[in-house]
């Protein structure tokens, strides 16, 4: 490649960063500095990140043990920062600018790969900004949460395999397998991504093999083939798994304690046990299919285009076409077993990886073809990518297709953008009323109001040392209030509350009930012993 073409490859790449980083941080700062409000998730991991480095106790276990930590390890980096700009924790700010950085390296990753396969730069940056430009895409972007992250994960997995199918490069395979493993860290649905994979390998090796004009091997020899490709590929995704349940156990004495803790999505998701709706689906196999199928088909145009482009070229019966069907049935797959477990919400964005699968598979797809073929198959891939812009833009619009989503752009109806509001005038309370004392409280509650406050260190939280003593034994531990939530139906308690649990509405003899904010937080003082036996009477409201 002759410099010049170097060159202008080199400030294609970089214009194509520089303007999707440009969308996804205006549009995130908006979100969450302007108008106020981060998604919860997203918050909730910059805090895990921020305990690390400026909590009371701050050592690298307070990273928390139910999130896969690598978000918030990356949130980290940004948070060094926080003392020069505070609204990189107490706005949300880290996590935008992380979200941003991962769809714009995205989006760079599959242009390079349409390149790679012999695409134009033209085809390339076209597939590119279709997908990157997709409101949904751009929405994931901004708001902070860890799916931008995840989907450059599983993309640079699907493209090297893809890679890997079409040239058999082993760097292409051992790039896939670190990807993986990098998107494990990220989200746990990776796991399932990874048992397709196996089978891909299975299929291409045993079927596929004899389509690239190579010696037929016997099938023994085959066989040894299948488990050194699942070694090079699985190996670091394996044993991030086995790394993880080992640090939950040696940390939080349990080694699943990221599947089955008070915090878990197990048994977050128990309220769903209360819904009418969600208990037909669980105890139903064939509704639950019909539900997650029609969550599937709002993302499912791309994959409609690869199958029609393979039935019109003669290929749709070829092995290779169960190697993508088994990639895009992991999510729906993964989804319908949680359904069967009684352990997901459901959530319209738990379905939209099969989208970004599918666009990581297109340049290997296109590259099948020459030509005319090649020019017309293009032209369908990127109908499909309209189409499913137009869809999923309005999906957006109709809380009941795609309500965490509607929410979040709309606010309304919105509980958590009203609880962030309450967390952060009771954190400047606080600050004002209180700076010096020791407040104990849940950070897993409480984590909006330790973020935005600016002495941080003045909160006992779950993550520290002292914790389970301190809650045992405040008087001794100098505690001088503790923060506690009001118990809510169908949500799983805080860790005060699991150990006193007519706290909140009783209050105890040790304590006295300071200040009471907008019936969702009490906020009780500890009493020296010598008090102790006088059960608390004052109350006021909030402010």
């Amino acid at each position: 490649m002759s410099f010049r073409k170097w060159s202008a490859n080199r400030w294609m790449v970089i214009g194509l960063f520089v303007f999707i980083l440009a969308l996804e941080l205006f549009a995130g700062i908006y979100f969450s500095y302007v108008l106020g409000y981060m998604h919860t998730d997203a918050l909730s991991r910059v805090a895990n990140a921020f305990y690390v480095l400026y909590s009371r106790d701050p050592h690298l276990g307070a990273i928390g043990f139910i999130w896969n930590p690598l978000p918030s390890l990356l949130e980290m980096v940004i948070l060094l920062l926080y003392p020069l700009f505070p609204a990189l924790a107490s706005y949300g700010l880290a996590a935008v600018i992380l979200s941003a950085t991962f769809a714009a390296l995205t989006a760079v990753l599959l242009y390079r790969a349409g390149v790679r396969t012999g695409l134009s730069s033209g085809m390339s940056l076209m597939l590119a900004l279709f997908y990157a430009l997709n409101p949904f895409i751009l929405l994931f972007g901004a708001n902070g949460l860890s799916d931008s992250l995840y989907i450059y994960f599983i993309m640079m997995t699907v493209i090297e395999f893809a890679l890997w199918l079409k040239d058999r490069m082993t760097a292409s395979l051992i790039v896939s397998g670190l990807a993986l493993a990098m998107a494990f860290w990220t989200r746990y649905e990776a796991v399932p991504l990874g048992v397709a994979m196996a089978g891909g390998v299975v299929v291409a090796i045993l079927f596929l093999h004899r389509n690239m004009g190579r010696r037929e091997l016997p099938f023994r020899e085959k066989l040894h083939k299948v488990e050194a490709t699942w070694l090079l590929l699985l190996l670091p995704v394996v044993f991030s798994g086995l790394l993880w349940i080992f640090f939950n156990y040696l940390i939080m004495g349990n080694a699943f304690y990221f599947l089955n803790s008070e915090y878990s999505n197990t048994a977050q998701s128990a309220e769903l046990l209360n819904d009418d709706k969600f208990v037909e689906i669980f105890n139903h196999p064939l509704v639950a299919l019909k539900f997650i199928a029609s969550k599937t088909l709002w993302y499912s145009v791309p994959l409609f285009a690869i199958l029609f482009i393979r039935l019109l070229s003669g290929r749709l019966l070829r092995w290779g076409t169960l190697v993508i069907l088994l990639l895009f049935l992991s999510v729906p797959g993964l989804q319908f077993l949680l359904m069967m477990k009684q352990s997901s919400y459901g959530w319209f964005r738990y379905f939209m990886y099969v989208f970004p699968i599918t666009v990581a598979w297109l340049p290997y797809e296109l590259s099948q073809l020459q030509g005319r073929a090649r020019r017309a198959a293009f032209g369908l891939v990127s109908v499909s990518l309209v189409l499913t812009a137009g869809l999923l833009s309005y999906a957006l619009t109709r809380p009941d297709i795609a309500p965490d989503e509607n929410s979040f752009l709309t606010r309304t109806g919105n509980v958590n953008y009203v609880r962030q509001e309450s967390d952060r005038k009771i954190a400047v309370w606080l600050d004002e009323h209180l700076p010096k004392s020791t407040i104990m409280t849940d950070s897993a509650s409480a984590y909006t109001m330790i973020v935005y406050s600016q002495y941080p260190k003045r909160f006992l939280i779950t993550s520290d040392y002292t914790f389970n003593r301190a809650l045992s034994y405040p008087q001794e531990s100098h505690v001088d209030y503790i923060l506690v939530p009001q118990i809510k139906s169908g949500m799983p308690l805080s860790k005060i509350n699991m150990v006193y649990p007519n706290l909140y509405e009783k209050g105890a003899p040790w304590v006295q009930l300071e200040r009471e904010f907008n019936g969702e937080w009490r906020l009780y003082k500890v009493l020296p012993k010598s008090q102790s036996d006088s059960p608390s009477t004052a109350t006021t409201t909030a402010p």
